[in-house]
């Protein structure tokens, strides 16, 4: 998924990516549970790819809600 960008550099983020890194996130956590354990160089390439997913989600969703919040004042 290269080039895909992040809430901290892309203000379309919130509003169209997060759906493609919700499938990344999910797709990357279904591949690292069918990983062997003898797989352990994808295995750490796959946790670091998954693990920024989560973090760039958790970053929309907080920056949606703040959102939210501001126009409800």
């Amino acid at each position: 998924m290269i080039g895909m960008c992040d809430s901290a550099s892309c203000p379309q983020a919130t509003h169209h990516h997060f759906p493609v890194w919700a499938e990344h996130a999910e797709r990357t956590k279904t591949f690292l549970g069918q990983l062997g354990k003898t797989r352990t160089t994808e295995r750490t390439r796959l946790q670091v790819d998954y693990d920024r997913a989560v973090r760039v989600i958790a970053s929309i969703d907080t920056a949606t809600q703040t959102i939210a919040q501001e126009h409800q004042a």
